[in-house]
C-alpha cells in the first residue's frame, strides 16, 4: 500500500465511512467468535481506533502490538491460549468481503486447517488453490501458471483447529510453512464458501474496491464532509473531515482522512489522502498525498464474486 501506507495504516483506511478492518470484523463477529485480536504494528493508533470504531464497548476486541513483524501465523502464535486447544478463525484486513460461513464454523476437527474458498475470478494475478475429490488441498499454484483443474481463490479467511493452534511455531513465521505442514500430513482442507470479494492491497486498488461497493455511478459523502452544491462529482467516494469547494469537479476519484479541493481542481480516478489541499490542481490516475503526487499503480480490476 506504500505509499499511502506511510500515512495511513492499511486496517484503517476509510471505506465508506468504515475502516477497510470492519468486512473482516464482520465475519469474525458474524461466526461467533468469543473475542477477536486485531494485530498492530504500523500507526498503532490508527489501527486501534479502527478497530475500536467496531466494537465501542470493548465487549469483544484485544489488542496486540508487535514491535516486529510476526509474520501472519506469527500473529496468531503470540496471541494463542497454549494448552487450551480452542479454534481460531483467522481473517485478513486487506480485503473486503462478504461470504457465508456457516459451513466453515459447524467444521468439528481439532487437527485440521479449513481454508474458504472461492472460484478463483483471475488466475494469472492471484495465486490458485487446487484441490483434490476429498477436498483436501492439492496444490498451490502461483499466478499465471496454466492447468486445466478447477482454481479456487483464497478469501483470506481461514480456520484452524485447536490442535494446530496450539501447535503453531513460535514467532516469526508465516502461513506457508504452517500451510506446507498440514498439506504433507493430509490436514490442509478447502471449503467453497458463497459471497463477494474484493481486494485492496495498494491504492488503485484500494480506489477501486470503495467505488465498487457505490450502487450504479452514483456518489457518496460522508455527513463529516462538506461539498459545495455548484461541485460535479461523478461516481466518487468523498471521506469524513474532507471538503469539495465550488467549481470543483471530481470522476472516479476517493478523497479521505480530512483532504480539500478547492476551485479549479478537476481530478479524475485519484485517491486524495490526508490534510492536503488542492489549489486548482488537474490530474488523472494521481495518488495525491500532503508530501507528494505520483502515479497509481495498474493493478487491474479487483476480484469480485
Amino acid at each position: 500500500m506504500e505509499p499511502l501506507s506511510s500515512l495511513l495504516a492499511k486496517p484503517a483506511l476509510e471505506v465508506l465511512g468504515e475502516p477497510l478492518l470492519a468486512s473482516g470484523w464482520r465475519l469474525l463477529a458474524g461466526a461467533r467468535c468469543e473475542s477477536i485480536t486485531v494485530n498492530t504494528h504500523r500507526h498503532p493508533d490508527q489501527v486501534a481506533a479502527a478497530a475500536r470504531q467496531m466494537d465501542p464497548e470493548g465487549r469483544l476486541l484485544q489488542l496486540s502490538y508487535e514491535e516486529r513483524l510476526l509474520g501472519g501465523a506469527g500473529g496468531v502464535a503470540a496471541v494463542r491460549f497454549a494448552g487450551t486447544n480452542e479454534p481460531f478463525l483467522v481473517a485478513n484486513a486487506d480485503t473486503w468481503a462478504n461470504l457465508d460461513l456457516r459451513t466453515l464454523r459447524r467444521i468439528n476437527s481439532h487437527d485440521a486447517i479449513h481454508l474458504a474458498l472461492l472460484p478463483h475470478p483471475d488466475p494469472n494475478r492471484w495465486r490458485s488453490v487446487v484441490l483434490d475429490a476429498s477436498g483436501r488441498v492439492d496444490d498451490i499454484l502461483e499466478p499465471g501458471v496454466i492447468d486445466p483443474r478447477p482454481r479456487y481463490l483464497f478469501s483470506g479467511v481461514q480456520r484452524l483447529g485447536g490442535m494446530v493452534t496450539d501447535g503453531l511455531p513460535d514467532p516469526p513465521c508465516e502461513w506457508a510453512e504452517v500451510w506446507q505442514e498440514r498439506q504433507a500430513a493430509g490436514k490442509l482442507f478447502g471449503l467453497i464458501v458463497q459471497g463477494r470479494w474484493h481486494e485492496g492491497g495498494d491504492p488503485e486498488a484500494y480506489r477501486r474496491l470503495v467505488l465498487s461497493l457505490l450502487p450504479g455511478q452514483h456518489s457518496w459523502v460522508h455527513p463529516g464532509a462538506r461539498v459545495a452544491g455548484s461541485a460535479v462529482l461523478l461516481h466518487c467516494a468523498v471521506g469524513k473531515g474532507c471538503l469539495v469547494a465550488a467549481g470543483v469537479q471530481l470522476t472516479s476519484s476517493v478523497l479521505t482522512a480530512g483532504a480539500r479541493a478547492n476551485s479549479g481542481t478537476c481530478l479524475a480516478e485519484c485517491v486524495v489522502a490526508g490534510r492536503v489541499t488542492l489549489e486548482a490542481v488537474v490530474a488523472q490516475g494521481q495518488l495525491i498525498l500532503p508530501d507528494r503526487h505520483v502515479p497509481l499503480p495498474m493493478s487491474g480490476l479487483p476480484g469480485q464474486n
